[in-house]
């Protein structure tokens, strides 16, 4: 690497008016993106809406995901906007009927320039985010001991089902996800001779609640109303994800 960029410097022309740069340009190290983490039992059970060929020849409509929750993110580091993404999550609901095997019409960015004859219009609301930390211990004894934060973040969507025509509600899902958090950590604050030692050091583990947290659930709302709707989907992937299903009920 250092001989190609000698040979670069070298092929380099000058220029009279350009201000003095430094020999080497650094680099940044940052990571490259990770992957998202997949749901898989509810992958499968799009896959296996799909292969029941129900929404072949359906089209749907998909409008903007709202946010009635009213919550506002000021406590996280560097946190300016609200805790869940205005509108955007509809791209979820777009990636999930796809892959079930509908046709989609997005209006995300606007109606179509032609009309589009649709089945069904489909979109999602965000109703409730509440927060708790139930758990919240500092045991020290002469000034050193274990500290520990247990806490999570209940998040509620709905995933709603209508007649495009004429907005007539054919199903609703309702869909509820805890984003768990811990804190496990170690403090300090005591004498030692003359020296006064204090200190925390703590390991925290948090589920990011704007991504994982939500394309799982909004897929799963997906594959609920399109299951209630059409028996055939039920009977065949319901077991799927059933246990999961149930538990919302």
């Amino acid at each position: 690497m250092p001989v190609l960029a000698v040979s670069l410097a070298a092929c380099t022309l000058s220029r009279s008016d350009e201000v003095d740069r430094p020999a080497a340009v650094p680099v940044t190290q940052a990571p490259l993106p990770t992957k998202v983490q997949t749901y898989t039992r509810i992958e499968d059970t799009l896959t296996c809406i799909r292969r029941t060929n129900v929404l072949k020849d359906k089209t749907f409509v998909v409008g903007s995901f709202a946010d009635s929750t009213g919550k506002i993110n000021a406590v996280a580091s560097g946190a300016t906007g609200n805790f869940l993404p205005q509108g955007g999550s509809a791209a979820y609901v777009t990636d999930s009927l796809s892959k079930a095997g509908a046709t989609v019409v997005s209006t995300y960015f606007g109606a179509p320039a032609k009309p589009v004859p649709t089945d069904y219009a489909i979109n999602g609301i965000y109703n409730s985010l509440d927060f708790s930390l139930p758990v919240k211990a500092d045991i020290r004894v002469s000034g050193v001991g274990p500290t520990v934060g247990i806490g999570w973040a209940q998040l509620s969507l709905s995933i709603q089902l209508d007649e495009s025509a004429t907005r007539v509600n054919r199903q609703m899902s309702m869909i509820q996800r805890p984003v768990r958090y811990t804190q496990l950590g170690a403090g300090v604050g005591r004498t030692f001779g003359n020296t006064l030692a204090s200190g925390n050091v703590a390991f925290q583990n948090q589920e990011r609640l704007q991504l994982e947290a939500l394309n799982g659930p909004i897929a799963l709302g997906v594959a609920d109303v399109v299951m209630k709707e059409f028996p055939r989907a039920a009977n065949n992937c319901r077991a799927i994800v059933g246990d999961l299903l149930d538990a919302e009920s």
